[in-house]
C-alpha cells in the first residue's frame, strides 16, 4: 500500500488550518450516531463522507486481531478511528480534554506502526488543551496540514476535503 502525497509536505512547521469533523459513524460510540449536527462557527466536514478513515481505522485494528479466534462485538477502537485521522487527514493538533492524552499516545503508536508496516510518512498528532468544554460529543475540532475553506455546507466541504486526501494503492 503506498501513499499518493498528501495536502501540502509534512513538515512540523506547516501551517495549520483548523477543521471540525463531525463523528457520526463510528461503530464503538452509538452515542454518536443519534447526535444532531452540531452547530460551529469553523467550516464542518462529515467523517461519514470520508470513508478512506473507516477504511484506514478497521486496517490498523486488524493489525491487533487473531484471526483464529470469533470476531469481536465492536471490531476498532477510539484509538484505530484517532490514528486513521492521523494518517488520512494528516491531523496535527487534536483540541480534546487532557483526560484523552493516554489515547492519543496509543493512537500515535498506532498510526506510527501502520505507516511503518506501508512505508507511509507519519507525523504524531499532539494534543491542545480544549476550551470548548461545551462543545458537542460528535464534533472533533483538528489542525491539519489540509488547506480548507468553507464550501458552504457540510457535504461540499467534506467532497472538497475529499479530493485532497491521499491515494492509497495496493
Amino acid at each position: 500500500m503506498k501513499t499518493a502525497v498528501a495536502c501540502t509536505a509534512h513538515t512540523q512547521s506547516a501551517v495549520l488550518h483548523r477543521l471540525h469533523l463531525v463523528v457520526d459513524g463510528n461503530g464503538h460510540r452509538n452515542d454518536l450516531c443519534a447526535a444532531p449536527l452540531p452547530e460551529t462557527e469553523g467550516i464542518q466536514v462529515s467523517e461519514a463522507l470520508l470513508p478512506q478513515i473507516r477504511t484506514v481505522a478497521a486496517l490498523i485494528a486488524a493489525m491487533r486481531y487473531d484471526f483464529d479466534s470469533r470476531s469481536p462485538a465492536v471490531f476498532t477502537e477510539e484509538a484505530d478511528w484517532f490514528a486513521a485521522r492521523i494518517l488520512v487527514l494528516g491531523v496535527r493538533r487534536f483540541h480534546l480534554d487532557v483526560t484523552l492524552m493516554p489515547m492519543l499516545k496509543s493512537a500515535n503508536r498506532r498510526a506510527a506502526a501502520f505507516a511503518a508496516c506501508r512505508k507511509l510518512p507519519f507525523v504524531p498528532a499532539e494534543i491542545r488543551m480544549s476550551l470548548h468544554a461545551g462543545r458537542p460529543a460528535n464534533l472533533l475540532i483538528a489542525e491539519t496540514e489540509c488547506s480548507m475553506h468553507d464550501c458552504g455546507n457540510i457535504v461540499a466541504n467534506s467532497l472538497a476535503l475529499k479530493k485532497q486526501l491521499p491515494v492509497f494503492e495496493i
